[in-house]
């Protein structure tokens, strides 16, 4: 079987050389039939030069560069459309993944498993990036119910189906595991070392736990609700609409007793709880004409009989298709 490792990157050019010769021997053994391919995510530091020396002396290497910096996942994806591998692997290039782990992945895989991340159980990373991590990695794997550690691990190791079904844009290279569970695929981790980074620095800042919250609400809404949007949108304006109607009952209570006839900041809050779930309800109706028409039959009408009929539409033995035989 031939795989094909996906790379992506953005200016790690003091780390792609020895990354490109451990990589090579680890594929040597773990998978002679392979392609390397490198996605260059808008780095302007030389890493591009690097790659093409690559490319020019090694026929399983490919280079894909972007005009600009893009993000993870548009690197991610661009490589997803080129591989021509039956296993796919994908791992970062700052050589804190280890290409010497790679035959652990595989012998997960081989357990019957369609997309295997791994697990860094000891992590070399400060402690603002591994305490955000830790509480991202158990609230997706509780809601999400996946047993897993490690989402956000930048090795992993899938069946090119995999890699060819899920949809990545924004950030969302965060919830491949979970877009492969969505999908029916399964899914496993396995525990593989974690080098502390001794070239370049990290690419993610503060910004990382404002955008992970988006992105989660957004699987959460692709994954269980693609279909059925009105639960999602009208379930969330009933809870809105009836927290309002609370305010209101208590405000209706308080008038009732002499104590609330006059305006108060309260009777704001009702009105803006009130109409906001009637807003989400009206959305969520919107979402799911949209799913509607989406889903809706080339042919949207109920027709009993067609004459004259076209061969392609007949039985052989039916009597349009006999008649005109005749």
């Amino acid at each position: 079987m031939m795989m094909s490792v996906v790379i992506p990157l953005l200016n790690e050019l003091d780390s792609l050389a020895e990354l490109y010769r451990r990589l090579k021997v680890s594929l040597k053994i773990s998978a002679p039939s392979h392609e390397i391919i490198f996605v260059d995510d808008g780095s302007r530091d030389g890493s591009f030069e690097k790659l093409k020396e690559f490319w020019h002396s090694d026929p399983c290497v490919s280079v894909i560069r972007f005009r600009r910096n893009f993000g993870k996942a548009a690197a991610l994806s661009a490589g997803f459309q080129r591989v021509r591998g039956d296993i796919v692997t994908i791992m970062d290039a700052d050589l804190q993944d280890q290409p010497e782990e790679l035959p652990r992945l595989i012998a997960k895989m081989d357990e019957g498993y369609d997309l295997v991340t791994g697990w860094k159980f000891k992590r070399h990373d400060p402690i603002n990036k591994t305490l955000p991590s830790k509480l991202f990695n158990g609230t997706v794997s509780k809601y999400f119910n996946i047993k897993i550690h490690d989402f956000n691990c930048g090795f992993k190791i899938m069946r090119a189906s995999v890699a060819r079904e899920i949809t990545l844009y924004g950030d969302m290279h965060r919830f491949i595991p979970v877009l492969a569970a969505d999908r029916g695929y399964r899914v496993a981790e396995c525990v593989v070392e974690h080098a502390p980074r001794i070239h370049g620095v990290s690419k993610y800042g503060a910004k990382r736990l404002v955008t992970g919250l988006l992105d989660f609400m957004s699987t959460i809404l692709t994954t269980r609700f693609l279909n059925k949007p009105m639960q999602f949108f009208g379930g969330a304006g009933l809870l809105t609409s009836m927290a309002g109607l609370g305010v209101g009952v208590f405000l209706l209570v308080e008038t009732l007793i002499g104590n609330g006839g006059h305006i108060r900041p309260l009777w704001v809050i009702m009105a803006l709880l009130v109409l906001g779930g009637i807003q989400m309800i009206c959305l969520g109706l919107l979402a799911e004409l949209l799913v509607k028409v989406s889903n809706r039959p080339i042919n949207p009408y109920n027709m009993r009989e067609v004459l004259p009929a076209s061969d392609a539409d007949e039985p052989d033995d039916s009597p349009l298709s006999t008649r005109r035989k005749h």
